[in-house]
Parts: C-alpha cells; structure tokens; sequence
C-alpha cells in the first residue's frame, strides 16, 4: 500500500529519533529496542486486530512526490489487515500534519527559522501507543540514559512478546496485562527502583481494569490531557507533557523544566545562564500552537555533531549583530 504524507515530509528525519539516540560521551551506542531499520525499511512488530505482525515502512523512490511503501511480512500468504497496519503508520509518523504553519510561526525567530530549514519536513514521530510511552517515560525520569535504556530492555525482554522474520527476532512491548501480573520484587530485579514499580504497575493495572482509557487522551485538547496524566501517581510536568508530544499528537505543548531543553535555548538564543522554567515558558509564548515542534526541533540538534551546532550558533549571533542599527 503506498501512503502520501502532506509535505513537506522527510522520512529519515522523522525516524532518527527513535532508532539514532544521540552517541554518548564514552562513543557508545544503544542497539534498537523496538524499532530497527533494515534492508532500507522501517520495520516494527505491533498486535494488530489480535494478531501479532512485522510491518515495513520504506519510501516509495518512483512518485515525484514523498510517498510511503506499506506491507506486512510474511513468509506465507495470508490476509493480514494492511488497511489497520496503514492507518498505525499514518499516526505514527503524523503524515496528515501540515508543517506549513509551524514554519511560518518560526520564520520570525532567529533560531527557528534556521532550525527549521536544517529539519525541514521532520515530524515528532508517534509512540505506538499512549501506554508504551507513559511506562517508558516514567523508566526515562531522573536517570541517565544508558540506565534507562537498560530498563527498558530488561522490561521488553521479560514481559514482551516475540515473534520472528527472516531469522531475525521482532519483540513487543510489554501489554499492560502482563505488567499488572507482575510484582514490584520482580521489576526490582529489572533494575527498576521500588517507586517506579509500583508505578508502573498500578497504571497497568489501571489501564487493564478499565480504569484508565489513555487511548480518549488523543481526543482531548493539551492542557485537560496533561491535567489527566498529572494526576496519576508517578507522572509528573515533565512526564505529562512527553507523553502528549509523543504518543498523542499534541502539538502545543512545553517541557520547560527539561535541562537538555533548557540547555539548547541557552547556546542557541545566547543566553548567559541556563533558563529556568519561567523564562523558557515567557520565551515560548512566540511558539504558541506549536511549542512541541519548536522543542523537538531544538532537542534534535543534539543528534548533530558538535561542529555543526557551533556554527548555526555563529551564525545566529552574526545575524543577530547584523540586524542591530
């Protein structure tokens, strides 16, 4: 099945986020979880209409313009529902979103707008579903991120399931079912610290019982789906607004206490300290609509190396002098 995204689109972009994580100081690299690139395709497993399937995403290179080539492996034939497949991949990759405003709202801001041609056509790529990012968010809080990532796949390997294509294994994340059957000694020996066991566990028992619809979070505006995700033990600010950006499709939202974000407005926007909240919010207010993207597209100059960052910065500060009477 061949997808047209609304342009402009770039899918590599859209996908270095989730397979590329940034090379830590000591040059090592994290090994994919859930997502791999293979062969030139995207590919993912996901339980879809109850079954579990492999899908590939690639570009289609013969359109003029940006397209998407959908499928799902197998090794036999079989009537595997391509059309849900397509629809996940529609979401996930935001392909309806037109970028055309966010652009003409930054164009005005020295940073953006050079930030902005730099990633043009890169979308916040979706988590699967609200679930996944909420549990792995909360793996993600106030660790650094080779532990997190260790978490996350120690979670993935107990509690996932499997399955298999060309020789190579696909896992899924955890269901909410299966962590709810667990117990907080058990994800201790995860490497999970007590709090955040229990957490976790009692939002997937929430999720399991009906008690917790995240799914009825996409439907509602950002700041009444952050009121919501707050309100649950273990999730807070910073937990609230990732999870929107992420796996709801929230496109006005701002992690002001998040240092990396803080970090990237202090060397871009010159800056003598690193901004507390308030004046990363009060800064933010030319973003209004689409703060998420303006933070993620700051956030992604960490993916590039240090060379590049200090001449963007350079040459903002020239621009900057330039316009001065």
């Amino acid at each position: 099945m061949i997808l047209h995204p609304a342009e402009p689109f770039d899918f590599r972009r859209t996908l270095r986020f989730i397979l590329s994580p940034p090379v830590l100081a000591n040059g090592r690299r994290f090994e994919p979880l859930l997502d791999h690139f293979e062969e030139g395709e995207y590919r993912r497993a996901a339980e879809i209409e109850g079954k579990l399937v492999i899908y590939g995403v690639s570009e289609n290179l013969s359109d003029s313009s940006p397209a998407l080539r959908v499928r799902i492996l197998s090794d036999g034939r079989d009537s595997r529902p391509l059309e849900a497949v397509a629809a996940l991949v529609r979401r996930q990759l935001a392909l309806d979103l037109d970028l055309l405003p966010f652009y003409r709202l930054g164009s005005s801001d020295p940073v953006l707008a050079r930030l902005a041609i730099h990633f043009r056509g890169m979308r916040i790529p979706q988590v699967a579903n609200p679930y996944e990012a909420l549990v792995s968010a909360i793996l993600e809080q106030q660790v650094n991120l080779s532990f997190a990532h260790q978490a996350k796949r120690a979670l993935i390997e107990r509690y996932g399931r499997v399955t298999e294509y060309g020789g190579r294994s696909y896992r899924l994340f955890p269901s909410p079912e299966a962590i709810a059957r667990a117990t907080p000694q058990e994800l201790r020996r995860l490497q999970i610290s007590g709090p955040k066991a229990r957490y976790i566990i009692g939002i997937s028992s929430a999720v399991t019982k009906g008690d917790l619809d995240l799914e009825s979070l996409r439907t509602m505006g950002s700041a009444p789906a952050i009121e919501r995700l707050c309100a649950l033990k273990g999730v807070g600010d910073w937990t609230a607004h990732y999870v929107a950006m992420r796996a709801l499709g929230h496109c006005d939202c701002l992690p002001a206490a998040d240092v990396g974000l803080q970090k990237s407005v202090q060397f871009f926007y010159g800056l003598r300290q690193q901004p507390p909240p308030a004046r990363v919010e009060k800064l933010a207010r030319h973003w209004t609509g689409w703060r998420s993207y303006a933070t993620f597209y700051l956030w992604l100059t960490y993916w590039e190396d240090t060379s590049w960052r200090l001449a963007l910065r350079d040459e903002i500060r020239r621009s900057r002098k330039a316009a001065l009477p």
